[in-house]
């Protein structure tokens, strides 16, 4: 097998401020919004708002969204995702979709 992602399409982040943005894949509490993924050798990732200004990017896959943008709690809205995995098996992946930030 070549590897996967699959992004869900909506998060509560937690109030407590900005995160590292690195997450527990085995934690419930739903505060980073991420993949679920296995063999991704080479990953991009943003977000953006509704007016396209990139809230936040990454290149680790092992990190995610904490729902902060420039030190503040993003609103209560849907955002737009953007993300590039390429695979073990060499096989590249390009999808978007969008979230709903709930608080």
């Amino acid at each position: 097998a070549g590897g996967d992602i699959v992004f869900p399409n909506a998060f509560t982040p937690g109030n407590n401020g900005p995160t590292d943005g690195v997450y527990d894949p085995n934690s419930f509490d739903n505060h980073i919004f991420h993949p679920l993924s296995t063999g991704v050798v080479d990953y991009k990732f943003q977000v953006f708002n509704r007016w396209g200004e990139l809230l936040f990017v990454t290149q680790d896959v092992n990190v995610g969204w904490d729902g902060y943008s420039r030190g503040q709690l993003a609103k209560q809205d849907v955002y737009v995702w953007k993300a590039d995995a390429r695979f073990v098996s060499g096989e590249e992946k390009r999808m978007t979709g969008d979230l709903t930030l709930l608080r």
